[in-house]
């Protein structure tokens, strides 16, 4: 089992909402919540974490392909990844995710 955490400021957000970083199903999301950077924030963080919890560190050019979902009810989950637990959560200048890896 591996744990990951990030935390970011969500002012520092402002510059990613690029195919650089996320997916496209991530910006359609991203779009859909009209930009919001708690939003951007939290997804970063999210794959922050995730990497973080691999071992690897971040891996610029994989970071597209860290894919972050959200169910019917909103939770988050890392796409095709099942094994994976994800939580997000944010204040309105802060954004934290926890990534578990069974």
């Amino acid at each position: 089992m591996n744990i990951g955490i990030d935390i970011v400021d969500c002012e520092r957000c402002a510059g990613l909402i690029t195919d650089k970083i996320f997916a496209a199903e991530e910006l359609a999301y991203i779009h859909s919540k009209n930009n919001a950077l708690t939003t951007v924030a939290g997804l970063y963080a999210a794959k922050e974490a995730y990497f973080k919890a691999c071992g690897t560190g971040i891996i610029k050019s994989q970071l597209p392909q860290v894919i972050i979902a959200h169910d019917e009810l909103g939770k988050p989950y890392y796409a095709g990844n099942p094994r994976i637990t994800l939580s997000i959560s944010h204040t309105k200048t802060t954004a934290v995710a926890v990534c578990l890896i069974f």
